[in-house]
């Protein structure tokens, strides 16, 4: 329940960001927040234009601008604070969803199968199947292999970056409870650390968002 919540919280906040900052897009004399929507455009296409040769597919190019926006919201969202209940089985129902396991490697997977959906979109299924027994048949299992590897890769790498983070975070967060001096004296080193997360949080969301569009320029090619 709490990963359900706190995906959908951050879905929400995409979703609200992109209509109210794009609300009254104007050609002529474009606000502050439109500039920043159209910031975020153009460096996603900067990143598929160094990935791929196709870069002016506008679906590819939303698929890009949504997982930055969201997975960027999602690594932040426990960084101010988490809630976690004191039972015999604690349960956290608010951290950063890109902390638990269960979402980047469901995201991971959503990628790699989109991937594939283009390949066989643009190539057919033949194509698709038999690029598993190239350059030589023999080295199906190693393609297979392959697959499953990037995928773990790919949602295990960004949710070992949250994770740990947050760890940090909760170990510093409980000098609370050991007195004033103590807290006084964590208190510098957790925000520094806050900032650091905030860091990590949007390079990870980049590496997310670049990885994909490698992925998705092996399939176009």
């Amino acid at each position: 329940m709490s990963i359900i919540i706190t995906t959908t919280i951050a879905a929400i906040i995409v979703f609200l960001i992109a209509y109210f900052f794009t609300k009254n897009s104007s050609t002529n004399t474009p606000n502050k927040w439109q500039n920043f929507m159209e910031w975020i455009l153009e460096f996603v296409n900067d990143i598929m234009n160094s990935s791929m040769v196709v870069s002016n597919n506008l679906f590819i190019l939303s698929t890009g601008v949504s997982l930055l926006m969201y997975l960027f919201i999602a690594n932040l969202m426990g960084i101010p604070f988490s809630i976690i209940t004191v039972e015999e089985h604690s349960v956290a129902w608010w951290k950063s969803p890109t902390a638990d396991a269960h979402v980047t490697m469901t995201l991971a997977i959503m990628i790699i199968a989109y991937t594939h959906f283009i390949d066989i979109r643009l190539h057919g299924f033949k194509h698709f199947f038999v690029s598993f027994f190239k350059p030589f048949k023999i080295l199906f299992p190693i393609n297979a292999i392959e697959q499953l590897a990037t995928t773990l890769t790919l949602g295990l790498r960004l949710f070992g970056n949250i994770y740990a983070g947050e760890v940090m975070l909760s170990l510093l967060a409980s000098a609370v409870t050991h007195g004033f001096v103590i807290s006084l004296l964590a208190s510098v080193p957790m925000l520094i650390w806050q900032a650091f997360c905030i860091f990590i949080g949007a390079i990870q969301a980049y590496i997310f968002v670049t990885l994909t569009m490698v992925y998705i320029a092996h399939r176009l090619t």
